[in-house]
């Protein structure tokens, strides 16, 4: 499997304040479905089922199976693009799930 870097497509919209701007700006070496999944936890902090929900929405997105966003996810965690917010929310099935966001928005 190999990773493609996205160069052309913009992380920010051009509604969004200066801020996302900047912070786009300095991502580099992205995935597309990692752009993505960038995009969509701008949007607000999300759990891992929130986030493929979400994800599942957006139009354009590459086609990625739950693990793989998953996964995605995990790697923008190593990569410190996204964090634990600290939050837990309960799931159907009784257990905690833990909120992802983008650290200082």
């Amino acid at each position: 499997m190999s990773l493609t870097t996205v160069t052309k497509m913009p992380r920010a919209r051009a509604t969004d304040p200066q801020t996302s701007h900047d912070a786009s700006d300095s991502v580099r070496h992205v995935t597309e479905t990692q752009a993505f999944i960038l995009r969509v936890l701008r949007k607000r902090s999300r759990t891992d089922s929130q986030l493929i929900e979400a994800y599942r929405n957006l139009k354009y997105a590459p086609l990625a199976s739950d693990s793989g966003i998953r996964s995605r996810r995990a790697e923008l965690v190593r990569s410190g693009q996204v964090a634990d917010t600290g939050i837990k929310l309960m799931l159907p099935s009784g257990r905690n799930s833990i909120v992802w966001g983008i650290p200082n928005e």
